[in-house]
C-alpha cells in the first residue's frame, strides 16, 4: 500500500461464479498476450504468468508456464504450504529453561521460535526468582534443535549482517537483531551510535579482538559528514566476528535506526544474564556462552510459541520474514526425522511432500526456506499447484487470511486505485532482477481464478512492472464487465 492510502475493501475469492465461456478465454488470451509482448518493463527480461479457473483447474492464461525462474519470496509458499500439512496450523515452538549440576547451572534450550523477545527472557528471570533460589554459577545454552550452519547456501556475502539476513539458530531471540540508534557527532569525528538491547557498540579504537566475547558487539567505523552530505550509513558485509557499521551521516541530520545482525546465542544468553540481574539473581556474566548437549534436567520455566495459524500471515507471509521461513524449513527437518533440523532435511520433506500433491521435484531446486538463494528455482506452474492444493483443501481460509492483499494490506505494489485492489490475495517475491507475485484473484464476475506472475533476468525499473501486473491482474478481474 502506498503510505497514507486509505485500504481498498477487501474481496473474498468466491468458490463459483459466471463461467468462462471459450470465446471470452480467447479475448483474455489475445488481450494478455497484447499487454506483456509489447511492454517496455518487460524489454529483454524473461517472463512466465499462467491463471487458471480456482474450481475447475481450467487454464486460462498460459506463457512459460513451465519455465524455471529464481522465486524470491514466492518461494515462501512452499515451506508455508508444506508446514500446514506436515506439521499442522497446530505447530508451534518450544522454549525452556533448565537447572542442572545441582541447581548450580541454568540452561536455556532453543526450540528455533522466531517470536522469543527480551519480554519473554523477562518472564523466565522473575518465574526463576520466584523459586528462590537466588545464586548460579553460569548460564549456557542449548541449540542443538536445529544444527549450527548458520546460513544456508547460495545467500550472497553482501547480505551477511543485514537486517533480512539474521544468522539462523535453534535460539532465535528478537530476531537475531540488534537496534542501533545513529546520530551524527562534529564532522569529520565519529557518529554517535548507541543501543538500548543486550550489545555492545565498539568504537574504531576498540576493535573486536575477543575481549567483548559474553556480550555480542558491533564495530562502528560510522563517520560524521558534512550537512547535506549523503547519508551512507550501512552495515558492512561479515562472515565472522563483529557486524561492522560504516558509512556517514550528515552533520543536524535527524536520528538515523539501523538494526544488525548478531550472533544469536551470544545474543540470548547476554539478555538472559541482564533478565536474571534485573530479577534479583545473581550470575556471571563475563564468560563466553557454550552450546549444550546433554540430559535435560529440571525444567524450571517454559514457553510455546502461539500455534502457526496465527504466525503464517503476521509473522511470516504478510511481512515476508526471512528467518521465519529458514526455521520453519529446519523445523520441517527436524519433525520428520526426530534429530537436529537442516536445511537439507527440511528439503528431503517439502519434496516429498510437493511430488504427493502432483509437482514433479525435478522442476524445482531447494535450497532455502525464504527464497534468497540464488540456487532456488520454480515454475509457474509449480506454483499454481501448491496453491491449488491449498485451495481444494482444509487451509484455504487460512490461507487467503495469511497473504497479503493488492492495496489493503501488505506490500503488494500498483494496485492500489486499480480494479484489482482488495482482490488480490498474494505473495510477492523481490530480490536483484526478480520480481514475483503469486496467490488468488476475486474476479467481479467469475470465481477465484490462481495465478502466478513471474519475472527475471529483468533490468527495468519497478514501478512500470508493478503497473503493467496491475494491468495484467485488472484485465482478469474486471473480465465480463
Amino acid at each position: 500500500m502506498l503510505p497514507g492510502a486509505a485500504p481498498a475493501p477487501i474481496v473474498q475469492p468466491a468458490p463459483a461464479g459466471a463461467p468462462w465461456i471459450p470465446a471470452a478465454v480467447a479475448k483474455l488470451d489475445a488481450d494478455l498476450d497484447a499487454m506483456l509482448s509489447t511492454a517496455a518493463a518487460l524489454h529483454g527480461a524473461h517472463y512466465g504468468v499462467l491463471a487458471v479457473d480456482a474450481a475447475s483447474g481450467e487454464v486460462l492464461y498460459d506463457h512459460a508456464g513451465n519455465d524455471e525462474f529464481q522465486p524470491a519470496s514466492t518461494l515462501k509458499l512452499v515451506v508455508g504450504s508444506a508446514a500446514l500439512d506436515e506439521l499442522g496450523p497446530g505447530q508451534h515452538y518450544h522454549t525452556e529453561v533448565r537447572s542442572l549440576g545441582r541447581g548450580r547451572t541454568l540452561v536455556l534450550a532453543g526450540g528455533g521460535d522466531p517470536t522469543l523477545t527480551a519480554a519473554d527472557l523477562d518472564s523466565a528471570a522473575r518465574a526463576i526468582a520466584a523459586n528462590g533460589q537466588r545464586t548460579y554459577d553460569e548460564v549456557i545454552v542449548d541449540g542443538s534443535h536445529f544444527d549450527g550452519v548458520p546460513y544456508p547456501d547460495g545467500w550472497t556475502w553482501d547480505d551477511f549482517g543485514q537486517d533480512y539476513a539474521p544468522i539462523v539458530s535453534a535460539l532465535p531471540y528478537q530476531e537475531n537483531l540488534v537496534h542501533l540508534h545513529v546520530t551524527p557527532g562534529t564532522i569529520g569525528g565519529p557518529a554517535l551510535v548507541t543501543t538500548s538491547d543486550a550489545a555492545k557498540v565498539l568504537a574504531q579504537s576498540a576493535p573486536c579482538d575477543g575481549a567483548h566475547v559474553a556480550l555480542p558487539s558491533i564495530e562502528s567505523f560510522a563517520t560524521t559528514g558534512p550537512s547535506g552530505s549523503t547519508d551512507t550509513i550501512d552495515v558492512a558485509p561479515v562472515l565472522d566476528g563483529c557486524p561492522r557499521l560504516i558509512g556517514s551521516i550528515p552533520a543536524g541530520a535527524a536520528e538515523e535506526e539501523i538494526d544488525v545482525s548478531v550472533e544469536p546465542h551470544l545474543y540470548a544468553r547476554a539478555a538472559f544474564v541482564k533478565a536474571l540481574h534485573a530479577a534479583g539473581i545473581a550470575v556471571s556474566d563475563d564468560a563466553p556462552p557454550r552450546d549444550y548437549t546433554g540430559p535435560g534436567a529440571v525444567v524450571v520455566w517454559q514457553r510455546d510459541s502461539p500455534p502457526l495459524s496465527e504466525l503464517l500471515g503476521p509473522r511470516f507471509w504478510i511481512p515476508s520474514d526471512n528467518l521465519f521461513g529458514e526455521l520453519l524449513l529446519k523445523e520441517l527437518g527436524s519433525a520428520e526425522n526426530h534429530a537436529p533440523g537442516t536445511t537439507q532435511s527440511g528439503i528431503v520433506v517439502e519434496k516429498a511432500w510437493l511430488s504427493s500433491i502432483g509437482v514433479d521435484p525435478a522442476t524445482v531446486t531447494l535450497a532455502d526456506g525464504c527464497g534468497m538463494s540464488q540456487y532456488d528455482r520454480i515454475t509457474p506452474r509449480d506454483l499454481v499447484t501448491i496453491l491449488q492444493h491449498d485451495w481444494n483443501g482444509p487451509s484455504r481460509q487460512l490461507v487467503l487470511d495469511s497473504l497479503p492483499v493488492g492495496g489493503a494490506r501488505g506490500t503488494i505494489e500498483g494496485i492500489a486505485g486499480t480494479p484489482a485492489a482488495g482482490r488480490v490475495f498474494a505473495k510477492t517475491g523481490s530480490m536483484m532482477h526478480v520480481r514475483g507475485l503469486a496467490g488468488y484473484l476475486a474476479p467481479q464476475q467469475h470465481g477465484a481464478v490462481t495465478f502466478a506472475f513471474n519475472v527475471d533476468d529483468w533490468n527495468g525499473d519497478y514501478p512500470s512492472l508493478a503497473a503493467l501486473r496491475a494491468q495484467v491482474l485488472s484485465r482478469i478481474v474486471a473480465d465480463g464487465t
